[in-house]
């Protein structure tokens, strides 16, 4: 397999998920030609574990993301199932509101927000290498051969970087849902 330019850009985001999308919105809002690369289109904004925004620590962050103006808790809402306040038998310091989303649909939403937002362009592809010109990034590298000129890469790989799944004493490499991990 030969390598091919595939266009140049001014960031790449490694991953979908909850750090890649909103790092890749971010960048397109301020205009960057950005590209976001997930292993798998229809894992885009996946949440295999907990279909669960909010709680003690995480509850935080969505709502500094909410502030500066990211997706999660948009998305939270549109696809709610139920809203609970956590601790409730604690004191108001700690209590802490978690919505539990419909995970098909959260991903949907998401997926359709990456699609419509400008200067933003969603590759399905698993980058294999990040290089550098002069000690500064230059380029991504796909496991097909795409090479894509960039000034920046964020790395949001998440569960699938070397993913494997344990089912007893058996250890195999999976990404979540069974999807492919990423290994190269």
């Amino acid at each position: 397999m030969h390598d091919y330019e595939a266009g140049t850009y001014d960031i790449a985001v490694i991953g979908a998920g909850h750090a890649g999308i909103e790092a890749a919105l971010a960048a397109a809002r301020l205009g960057l030609r950005t590209l976001c690369f997930t292993v798998n289109l229809d894992a885009v904004g996946n949440m295999p574990c907990n279909p669960a925004i909010g709680g003690t620590g995480k509850g935080h962050l969505v709502r500094e993301l909410d502030a500066l103006g990211g997706e999660m808790a948009r998305a939270a809402d549109a696809a709610c199932i139920q809203y609970r306040t956590l601790n409730r038998g604690k004191g108001p310091a700690v209590w802490s509101l978690r919505a539990q989303a419909d995970r098909r649909r959260y991903q949907e939403i998401m997926k359709h927000t990456l699609e419509r937002q400008e200067n933003l362009c969603l590759k399905q592809a698993e980058v294999t290498d990040i290089y550098a010109e002069h000690g500064a990034v230059s380029a991504v590298r796909t496991c097909h051969g795409a090479v894509y000129r960039v000034r920046a890469v964020v790395v949001a790989s998440g569960t699938y970087l070397g993913g494997r799944t344990i089912v007893g004493d058996v250890t195999r490499s999976s990404g979540p849902d069974g999807l492919a991990p990423a290994l190269a």
